[in-house]
């Protein structure tokens, strides 16, 4: 049995259980290290190494390989002056906006967060604080495949998936000093997305049928657990892990076999009702919960070491909810009246 390929006017709802669920894990991510700052397990044991690899391997390059795919047909809808205008505009609004918003939060809470600010880093925007380093990534990501159109030719496809894959193996696991310069390992991830196009992923899920996807997702998933478990693999945005030639190849292919088995994952998980409805409806509301998770986690563990809880399991999934649940019921409280903190205004992006 295979599933036909969407309409073109139709949203896919495995994309947005795959947004769901890489969201969920950059939460959940972030929960996990700031459990780590805070003193309450040890960052050098095994187990901490182990699930901070797991999780740091693929959750963003999931979640740059689900806005690859969306490329095509958006441009192909605006035209490049419009869409470039349109992208590049709401990033920026909302990276200088949240980055001053959450600056503010540290600096105004310092004693009480693991990261305390002084009142010049908050300012200091050409160095992202946080996960905000991702939306002036993803702004170089638009202006490179916009340029490139990889999806147009096999020429073009193939010259900008290996220039991608160049730059993504030289800056594997590096941060540059400052905005545009970091996140440059998960290029491929992007590009490749994009080179596929939302109908090339739709066409070859629908190619693949039930058993195909299942397949895909068992041999990927094994490859990944494998490699976490038993290799020393680089992940792509974070320099904790050592950086050799070995190190980077694992890397790559762990990196690569987790998208592929989320992928795969989210597309039987979409054929599941109650659970496609809540996963996708994270996935839908996945910059709003990008943007408003950090404070809602801090918030989470400054309440709980208070109230004098220091099981990690309670931070963990107590932190991982509310900061999925708490962003979204700001946005809820907020997107009427000031629907500014979540979109650049019309005047800006056009």
């Amino acid at each position: 049995m295979s599933t036909p390929p969407l309409p073109a006017n139709r949203r896919d709802g495995s994309v947005d259980v795959a947004r769901g669920l890489a969201i969920t894990g950059i939460a959940f991510g972030h929960v996990l290290r700031g459990v780590r700052s805070a003193g309450l397990v040890d960052g050098g044991s095994s187990a901490y190494l182990a699930a901070d690899r797991a999780v740091y391997m693929v959750h963003v390059a999931l979640f740059a390989a689900a806005a690859g795919l969306m490329v095509e047909a958006a441009l192909a809808r605006r035209g490049p002056v419009r869409y470039l205008r349109a992208r590049l505009g709401d990033f920026a609004w909302v990276y200088v906006l949240w980055s001053v918003v959450q600056g503010l939060m540290q600096y105004a809470l310092a004693g009480s967060v693991n990261s305390e600010r002084t009142l010049g880093s908050v300012f200091a925007l050409w160095r992202p604080a946080n996960q905000m380093w991702f939306l002036p990534w993803i702004m170089v990501m638009t202006v490179l495949v916009t340029a490139a159109q990889p999806w147009r030719s096999r020429l073009r496809g193939l010259c900008s998936l290996l220039g991608a894959a160049a730059l993504s193996i030289g800056c594997w696991g590096l941060f540059g000093p400052c905005i545009f310069l970091q996140g440059l390992g998960l290029s491929v991830f992007f590009f490749a997305a994009a080179t596929v196009t939302l109908a090339g992923y739709a066409r070859a899920r629908a190619r693949l049928g039930t058993g195909g996807v299942a397949a895909v997702l068992v041999v990927s998933a094994l490859c990944y657990g494998l490699l976490v478990a038993l290799g020393r693999p680089a992940a792509p945005t974070t320099t904790q892990f050592g950086r050799t030639p070995v190190s980077i190849g694992e890397g790559l292919v762990c990196a690569w076999a987790g998208v592929v088995a989320v992928g795969a994952l989210s597309i039987l998980l979409d054929r599941v009702r109650p659970v496609s409805r809540l996963v996708g409806y994270l996935g839908r509301r996945s910059m709003v919960i990008f943007l408003a998770h950090t404070l809602a986690l801090a918030a989470t563990r400054i309440v709980l070491v208070r109230l004098g809880i220091g099981s990690v399991a309670v931070h963990l999934v107590a932190g991982t909810l509310v900061a999925l649940a708490g962003s979204i019921a700001l946005w809820w409280a907020t997107r009427r009246w000031l629907p500014w903190l979540w979109r650049a205004p019309r005047r800006v992006i056009g």
